[in-house]
């Protein structure tokens, strides 16, 4: 056997390692800042060509790198910092792995030219892959190290186009360049875009901190500054806590990230960030962000820095304690500048820009509380644009609602013979299905609607019937019922699946919608708007999953349809099957599918009130009797009964119990999908009866939708993730804005 496991070529290695800790150019950068900062320097000078990617030269007047230590300078896990693991425990320099130069020169190509204060002239030599290339060559320089990276990336070719622009790598350089500017004392930096005059960034030595942060974030943010300072406090590890944070009056909306020092590592750490935040959001007004800034020391013995290959983040001992101790003492320092406040408003006339300063009597006063001004008569409320106002109210009922729906005896007054087999066929489409929502099930006691539907001529109800084959008059009994407990757990897991794969945004549309009209009957698709945007939805799929997930809900709970004719042929399996064409001359198996239906009839009954009954011993007299009603109001089209009794007798796992109560379940809300009504051009000739007939078909199919099944929808359905590709946003009102400039 040919063994498959093998080390990995040290090259390989050493690529993998390098991803890991330079991911950009600014990693790059921190990296060797960092160790210039370790050397000791007063100036930090950054030369930078398309982001840092072509050119990332950085030049500082540290102590410099001696000779004898250049042939092992890129060579990984070389150090001077620390010897042993223990040393780890009181490090306090920013590099201690002897990683970093070592992964950039894995990537890019480098060139070092240093000076010690005891060497007559500087050193210049090459690396690549960790090697130096040749020996050091004497050169003219000052004292200290100049870094040249050039290529970055260039044998990383994914790493390469993952990255952004050159402008927006730039602008992360700037960002770090600032944020150590601010916090290193006596060290002067510059930044600046190759083949510039000006510097873009330029910090001098001697600046204060308030003014480091005047010249990185500018005079909105130093204006405000308060101290921050939090003494020592020996039973949880901190030596000292410092820093600047800007007071109640600073007024801006772009969030600008912490700047979080721990031990002089920049880190990021989202505990302290976020409990920050909610302290000042205590007290500034909704919308409005704090600058803030805090060099945190705690005891080295207590920080492990070494958790991060990019070291963006330390772990330390007593974290919540130390961050509530934090938080307590910014809470004290911000009720203390609570007295007085002042806010940026325009008067009426002019709209100039005047400020207004408002005085509290208590120190503890809200400071979300609306104030006014004694000039202003009245608050300036924030304008609401044409091109984001919405114009609609789901909540509420569109006019048509109050209208008289077209009732069963005006649309379906129509022969199911005369419809073709193929159009039959096409109602019945596989599709996916979802699990509802236990906020769906309804009470222990309830009552169950049992529709009764004849073909007595004698006996039709003239407000509400169905005419035809199958003549069917509507007439509710509602008939008092204890509520049946489910305890299944088949039908239990398939309510818990829905939780899974219910799409939180999309049932939000869902919930909130309001129904615009039906686009297509033969594509089945329709309209429908939320806030701002309008879908087009496939009204089919939509209605599969709501007839699912209702029938889940009131499993062993449904109404009853009963279904009563004058000759007992028509409801006849038998018949009905026959009807078919697939199976049609195949007796054979439909007997067997009739006896699949008698041998099920009683759970059939009990579970989805589909009972079938029979006068004699002969299956072939067997006879349909009901099936379920899963929405008042609403029937199935009686054209797909054939095929969804074939369905029913071919498509089930009767084996299993849950494949076979899902499998049932599925067909009942095939069958209750509405059905496509192809496209007919009524101008053609044609009889009246057959256009009237089209006409009141498409009535009803609309204002089924409209006014019972999206209804419905909005109450009841969970949307799962498979629906979203059902769902296309087709129009939003600010983009027909930016086109027709009006609604």
């Amino acid at each position: 056997m040919v063994a498959k496991i093998k080390a990995l070529d040290p090259s390989v290695v050493n690529k993998i390692a390098a991803g890991e800790i330079i991911i950009s150019p600014v990693n790059a950068l921190k990296e060797m800042m960092e160790n210039s900062i370790d050397a000791g320097c007063s100036s930090i000078d950054i030369l930078v060509k398309d982001g840092g990617i072509k050119v990332l030269q950085i030049t500082d007047n540290g102590s410099g790198i001696e000779k004898d230590d250049l042939p092992i300078l890129c060579e990984r896990f070389t150090t001077s910092k620390l010897s042993k693991f223990e040393d780890l425990g009181n490090i306090e320099t920013y590099g201690f792995r002897g990683e970093a130069l070592a992964s950039i020169s894995h990537i890019s190509r480098v060139t070092v030219t240093t000076k010690t204060k005891n060497d007559q002239c500087a050193w210049k030599v090459s690396y690549s892959e960790g090697k130096m290339l040749g020996q050091p060559k004497p050169v003219a320089g000052r004292d200290g190290t100049v870094i040249l990276v050039e290529d970055l990336f260039y044998n990383i070719p994914s790493r390469l186009r993952s990255l952004r622009s050159p402008s927006d790598e730039y602008s992360k350089i700037l960002d770090v360049v600032g944020r150590y500017a601010v916090h290193s004392k006596d060290i002067g930096f510059s930044c600046k875009k190759m083949g510039d005059s000006n510097f873009t960034l330029t910090v001098r030595a001697n600046l204060t901190i308030q003014e480091r942060i005047r010249t990185v974030f500018g005079n909105n943010v130093s204006s405000h500054l308060i101290d921050y300072e939090l003494p020592e406090i020996e039973d949880i590890g901190v030596k000292r806590i410092d820093g600047q944070v800007t007071d109640l009056n600073f007024q801006m909306k772009k969030s600008i990230q912490p700047i979080f020092f721990i031990n002089n590592r920049l880190v990021t750490c989202d505990p302290l960030r976020r409990s920050l935040n909610q302290v000042f959001g205590t007290y500034l007004s909704k919308g409005f962000k704090a600058f803030i800034y805090l060099n945190i020391l705690i005891d080295p013995q207590s920080v492990d820095v070494n958790v991060h290959p990019t070291k963006r983040e330390v772990r330390f001992l007593n974290q919540d304690e130390i961050i509530e101790k934090i938080n307590f003492h910014l809470n004290d320092e911000l009720s203390k500048l609570n007295t007085s406040r002042t806010f940026k408003t325009s008067t009426l006339l002019t709209g100039q820009p005047v400020e207004v300063t408002v005085v509290s009597n208590s120190q503890n006063s809200n400071a979300s509380r609306p104030v006014r001004s004694q000039s202003q008569l009245q608050q300036i409320k924030n304008k609401i644009y044409e091109h984001k106002l919405v114009r609609t109210d789901s909540s509420q009922s569109k006019i048509t609602s109050f209208m008289k729906p077209p009732t069963e005896r005006d649309t379906q007054t129509f022969n199911t013979a005369n419809i073709p087999k193929k159009r039959l066929r096409s109602t019945f489409e596989e599709s996916e299905t979802v699990d509802i929502d236990d906020e769906t099930v309804s009470s222990s006691t309830t009552t169950q609607v049992v529709e009764e539907i004849s073909n007595d001529d004698n006996e039709v109800n003239d407000e509400n019937s169905i005419t035809g084959d199958g003549i069917i008059t509507n007439g509710y009994k509602i008939v008092p019922r204890k509520r049946t407990s489910v305890d299944l757990t088949s039908i239990l897991k398939l309510r818990e699946n829905v939780d899974n794969t219910a799409h939180r945004e999309l049932t939000n549309i869902f919930a909130n919608l309001t129904f615009v009209g039906v686009v297509d009957e033969q594509k089945r698709l329709a309209a429908i708007q939320h806030d701002l945007k309008l879908f087009l939805v496939d009204y089919g799929a939509v209605s599969f999953e709501l007839f699912y997930q209702i029938g889940l809900t009131d499993f062993a709970n449904f109404g009853i349809i009963q279904l009563k004719t004058e000759d007992k042929k028509d409801l006849q399996l038998f018949e009905i099957l026959s009807s078919i064409d697939i199976i049609s001359k195949d007796e054979k198996s439909i007997m067997q599918i009739i006896q699949k239906f008698w041998e099920m009839k009683d759970m059939l009954k009990e579970y989805f009130s589909i009972e079938f009954s029979n006068d004699g011993d002969d299956l072939r007299t067997v006879e349909l009797s009901s099936i379920p009603l899963l929405l008042k109001d609403y029937h199935p089209p009686m054209s797909k009964l054939s095929f969804f009794l074939f369905r029913l007798g071919t498509k089930v796992n009767w084996e299993s119990e849950e494949e076979c109560l899902s499998s049932i379940l599925k067909q009942i809300a095939l069958f209750y999908i509405p059905e496509i009504i192809e496209k007919m051009d009524t101008t053609d000739e044609m009889s009246e009866d057959l256009k009237i007939e089209y006409i009141n078909k498409k009535n009803y199919i609309n204002s089924s939708l409209e006014n019972i099944i999206f209804p419905c929808v909005k109450r009841r359905l969970l949307a799962p993730s498979s629906l979203l590709k059902d769902v296309i946003e087709i129009a939003n009102l600010p983009g027909l804005y930016k086109v027709f400039e009006r609604c």
